[in-house]
């Protein structure tokens, strides 16, 4: 560094930094944004009290701002004023819906009398709803005073009265009903949400209805109708929407709300009138007879549709109750019934139910669509259709097993066993023949050789047998154990003619669940009881009987068809007797 380099520093030296740092300071954003940040909300106060500039630069920005979110994020500003709107929607429909209640239930009181019919008449004449015109007719009411109070300090800041009216002091009125106001909320409404809206007075209702800054108190003579309070609400509407300022900062002086009572005056004006036409108390006898022909209309189609309701559940029932039909929707339409759901192939049509039912003269519209039903009764039903039935055989379905009765053709037999798992809903097939049905089957075919056993032993060989939970045999199991017994017995008996023999092993399995030897010890004892129940049924052979081996499982999760036992059938060759 040079000495004049040297000399500068030290007489310039505090300077330059100085301003160093004020060029770093206005050259950077982010320290700019933070002086700006830390005076904003002062000069945002300050420029506020100082005038009204800071409200008019700010009202376009913020205005489009709002619109902007409000249409990008509606659902959070809805939240938003959910709690404001929703009271008030409610409140303003609850109004109008017992003003409109109130209107109907005059217009119907008087819509079947003799004056009702001659105000109708009138009401189409003079071009008003009837509705309009009966209130007008009917009703008989006066407003007679009417006061504006301020709600920030109860002064009164505006009365008219009707001329034929009598006040002494409107200020001392507007005092005393400020009072009651305020005793109200603290007697009665613990958070001071409350507010008296109205009071009978003898021959006089008081009604007060609430605005932002100011309450309009009507003294009505009569009994005026709920539709009232709207006019009145909607001068007060009026009156905030001229003077709402002046009203909020009202001290007294009237001349901040010039023509108030003009306004007022508006509510001196709905006032209702008496008929003085007198009502004919006898008998109309063309109103009679209309009544009469009313209530017969009345009773016909009341009694009509409950007969039509009567048979649409009376065909729902029977076609629910029928094999093969699925119905999704019945119902009328006009004269005929419409019917959608779906029948199996094999099942009867609609048309021939509501026949069978007594409901032939019924128009039935049906809208069916095709599918395979499971029930017992179709799917036996489908596999004689499917395998032909010989004579004497039948076919019946119980849970998913085919059973197949009588002496049938042991070459049927096995085409059948082959082929009976095409047909869906089946997964296990039984032949039963009783002794007299094998006899006989043995007298038509006397030639039976060992093929044809071999080919029974076949069928009989690894049969399934359930069960419930422990050693205890499913329902169906049981009855198709008795039922394999005899099969069994039969077939011994004739491979004994041919000097053959049967070996049974019964093999015990369990599922997953439980430790591996305890799942062990009651395969062994399904095994056994199922060997027990053969012998009491009557088998006088060897039967072993032994648990799953390998104690293994195909599967990943509880399946309660492994709770089962298996028997396996071994043909083997005997010492012939002597």
């Amino acid at each position: 560094m040079s000495d004049l380099e040297t000399l500068k520093d030290l007489l310039f030296g505090t300077e330059k930094q100085v301003l160093d740092s004020i060029s770093e300071r206005v050259e950077s954003r982010e320290l700019r944004s933070a002086d700006v940040a830390d005076i904003l909300p002062e000069a945002i106060h300050a420029s506020h009290r100082s005038g009204g500039e800071l409200i008019k630069a700010l009202r376009e920005p913020v205005g489009a701002c709002l619109q902007q979110e409000i249409r990008d994020d509606p659902q959070t500003y809805g939240d938003a004023l959910y709690p404001v709107m929703g009271p008030a929607i409610r409140k303003y429909i609850m109004h109008a819906l017992r003003t409109f209640t109130q209107q109907i239930n005059e217009a119907l009181e008087q819509s079947l009398t003799p004056k009702g019919l001659s105000w109708r008449v009138q009401a189409w004449r003079a071009g008003v709803p009837f509705g309009e015109f009966v209130v007008q007719k009917s009703l008989l009411y006066r407003v007679e005073q009417a006061y504006l109070i301020s709600r920030e300090n109860g002064l009164l800041v505006g009365h008219a009265q009707h001329e034929a009216a009598r006040i002494k002091d409107s200020d001392a009125v507007s005092a005393m009903f400020t009072a009651i106001q305020d005793f109200v909320k603290e007697s009665f409404s613990p958070d001071r949400t409350g507010r008296l809206e109205s009071a009978d007075m003898g021959e006089f209702t008081l009604w007060a209805v609430h605005g932002p800054h100011a309450l309009l108190v009507c003294v009505i003579r009569g009994v005026p109708p709920r539709s009232l309070r709207a006019d009145l609400s909607a001068i007060l509407e009026r009156i905030h929407f001229r003077y709402g300022d002046a009203i909020r900062t009202y001290s007294g002086d009237t001349a901040s709300v010039p023509e108030v009572e003009e306004e007022l005056t508006a509510c001196l004006r709905l006032e209702a009138r008496q008929d003085t036409g007198t009502a004919n108390k006898g008998v109309s006898w063309p109103l009679l007879i209309i009544l009469i022909l009313v209530v017969g209309a009345f009773g016909y189609f009341a009694v009509t549709g409950w007969l039509q309701a009567q048979q649409i559940a009376r065909l729902n029932a029977a076609l629910t109750d029928t094999p093969g039909l699925y119905i999704t929707d019945i119902y009328r339409d006009r004269q005929s019934v419409l019917v959608r759901g779906l029948r199996d192939p094999l099942a009867p049509t609609v048309s021939a139910v509501a026949a069978a039912n007594g409901l032939s003269h019924v128009e039935i519209v049906a809208d069916m669509q095709a599918f395979q039903s499971l029930d017992p009764t179709l799917l036996a039903q489908r596999a004689a259709n499917r395998f032909g039935s010989p004579e004497g055989v039948s076919f019946a379905v119980e849970g998913s097993r085919l059973i197949v009765s009588g002496a049938a053709p042991v070459d049927w037999q096995e085409e059948v066993a082959l082929a009976y798992r095409t047909l869906a809903g089946l997964d296990d097939i039984e032949f039963r023949m009783s002794p007299d049905e094998r006899a006989e089957q043995a007298a038509a075919a006397p030639g039976v050789d060992l093929g044809q056993l071999d080919a029974i032993v076949r069928q009989l060989d690894g049969r399934a047998f359930y069960f419930a939970s422990g050693t205890t045999l499913t329902a169906q199991s049981a009855d198709a154990l008795t039922a394999y017994a005899d099969q069994l017995k039969a077939a011994a008996a004739d491979l004994a003619l041919l000097g053959r023999g049967l070996n049974l092993t019964a093999t015990g399995f369990t599922d997953p669940v439980g430790a591996p030897e305890v799942n062990y010890a009651l395969a062994q004892q399904r095994a056994e009881a199922i060997a027990s129940a053969l012998v009491e049924l009557g088998w006088d052979g060897a039967i072993i009987a032994r648990a799953n081996p390998d104690r293994a499982t195909d599967v990943s999760k509880v399946d309660p068809s492994l709770r089962r036992a298996i028997v396996e059938l071994e043909s083997v060759e005997t010492e012939p007797t002597q």
